[in-house]
């Protein structure tokens, strides 16, 4: 039997596999992270935001809020209503209508 001194190379599924993974790990990154760095999505939001708390942009806080280290939690837009004193939450969930 012999030696090879190069190797066997790259084998088909080697290559399958590591696609896979890349492809699991964007979807899982998109999923609690992309909704904010889409424009399309992230402007939709805010229109929508924008249209629940009285449509002058200065009476809400819009935030994006995932899973951290300290808090689990599924990730969704947060629409504060700023116009009474209190922080009254909107939750407009991870798709907004664009």
């Amino acid at each position: 039997m012999g030696v090879s001194a190069v190797g066997q190379g790259i084998q088909v599924s080697t290559v399958r596999h590591v696609i896979a993974t890349i492809l699991v790990f964007i979807a899982v990154f998109y999923y609690f992270y992309g909704p904010p760095l889409t424009s399309m999505m992230a402007n939709a939001a805010e229109a929508e935001c924008n249209r629940l708390t009285g449509s002058n942009y200065r009476t809400y806080r819009l935030e994006w809020e995932s899973t951290t280290l300290t808090q689990l939690s599924y990730p969704h837009w947060a629409c504060y209503d700023m116009r009474t004193g209190e922080d009254k939450v909107i939750s407009l969930g991870w798709w907004v209508d664009l």
